[in-house]
């Protein structure tokens, strides 16, 4: 017998697949299989609901339609039904205390306006008015409508097509990559003083990152067209750069 079900006052005899619990003076039979099945199927998507609606629904609801909401919740989908007649008459008293009266339920016109502003935005349906109350049918954030903007999937990015020369954005993240330094005579750099320079001129050379660096004005000026690795041996020779 579980631990959960010892002690307190509360006792339970095994009977085949049922468990009877009895109290004082009274029993009542426990089909643990069928409430252990339902609540294993009602708590497959709690957490995802609970996240939905404390995202997207809640914002949209006052007070009241949230109490009201999460109370049929509780007594339909939460435990398998996809329909409730609750009589919220005498539900009312455990859905929520009214604003204007301390410890009073809330009012019959109250949960009335606010099932028909619940239906207005697509949260529930009322199917029918019986006799034993009002059945409902409850949707969840998932399934309304609108509610739930789904998440945009960035387009996939091919770095070698991207255009490092005259996108603004990526001309900046060359500088960054140099460490904001030329990258010929090692100059600092700064937003104002640098050029996006091509290691092979065009148009043999293209815009690929691979192809751009940042280099300062005077290099960018002596290097023009020669070959990037003759104009560092210049560099070199002229000892503006070292080993």
């Amino acid at each position: 017998m579980p631990a959960a079900l010892r002690g307190h006052g509360r006792g339970y005899r095994s009977r085949g697949s049922m468990l009877t619990q009895y109290r004082g003076h009274g029993t009542r039979q426990v089909s643990w299989g069928v409430r252990l099945q339902n609540r294993e199927f009602a708590m497959l998507d709690v957490i995802a609901f609970l996240t939905d609606f404390q995202d997207y629904l809640a914002p949209k609801l006052d007070v009241y339609e949230q109490a009201i909401y999460m109370y049929v919740f509780r007594h339909s989908r939460f435990v398998g039904k996809e329909e409730v007649v609750i009589g919220f008459k005498s539900a009312r008293a455990r859905i929520a205390a009214s604003y204007r009266y301390k410890r009073q339920p809330i009012s019959m016109e109250v949960c009335y306006a606010k099932l028909r502003t619940l239906q207005e935005k697509g949260c529930l349906e009322v199917v029918t008015v019986e006799q034993n109350g009002t059945r409902v049918r409850l949707r969840l954030p998932s399934e309304i409508p609108g509610l739930a903007t789904a998440p945009v999937v960035p387009a996939s990015v091919n770095l070698e097509e991207m255009d490092f020369f005259a996108m603004d954005e990526n001309r900046a993240l060359i500088l960054l990559r140099e460490g904001h330094s030329c990258f010929y005579c090692l100059r600092s750099l700064t937003a104002d003083n640098h050029v996006i320079e091509h290691v092979l001129s065009r148009p043999a050379g293209n815009n690929s990152y691979r192809n751009v660096v940042a280099a300062c004005r005077q290099c960018n000026n002596r290097k023009g067209d020669s070959d990037a690795e003759d104009f560092l041996r210049a560099l070199y020779r002229e000892s503006l750069l070292s080993v």
